[in-house]
C-alpha cells in the first residue's frame, strides 16, 4: 500500500505545480499596470486629426518654431507643431514641417 502512495504523489505534485503556475500566470497576466496604453475610446479621433493643415517647409525647428509662434500672433491659427519629416520620400531630405490648426 505504501509503494502505491508513493507512485501517486509525484503525479499530484505535478499537478498541483501545474495549477499553481496557471493560477499566478492568469493572475499576472489579467493585472493591469500604470503603463498601459489609455483605452481606444480616448485616443483622438480621426476628424480630430484631419483638422492639422500642412504649413511651409523649414531647415532647421527654430525657424520653424518661430514662423508658428508667428502665425499665432497674427491670428492665423490657434495652434501648431513642428515635426521633422522627409519632404522628398527616398531621398533622405529632413526638413521641419509646420503643421497648424485654425
Amino acid at each position: 500500500m505504501k509503494s502505491r502512495n508513493f507512485r501517486l504523489a509525484p503525479a499530484v505534485a505535478v499537478a498541483t505545480a501545474g495549477l499553481l503556475f496557471a493560477g499566478t500566470a492568469g493572475a499576472a497576466v489579467a493585472a493591469t499596470s500604470d503603463e498601459s496604453p489609455p483605452p481606444a475610446s480616448s485616443a483622438p479621433s480621426e476628424e480630430a486629426q484631419a483638422d492639422w493643415k500642412p504649413g511651409a517647409w523649414y531647415d532647421d525647428e527654430a525657424a520653424c518654431k518661430k514662423a508658428g509662434e508667428q502665425g499665432k500672433k497674427d491670428n492665423k491659427w490657434r495652434e501648431y507643431r513642428c515635426k521633422r519629416e522627409e519632404r522628398h520620400p527616398g531621398q533622405y531630405d529632413h526638413q521641419w514641417h509646420l503643421y497648424y490648426r485654425a
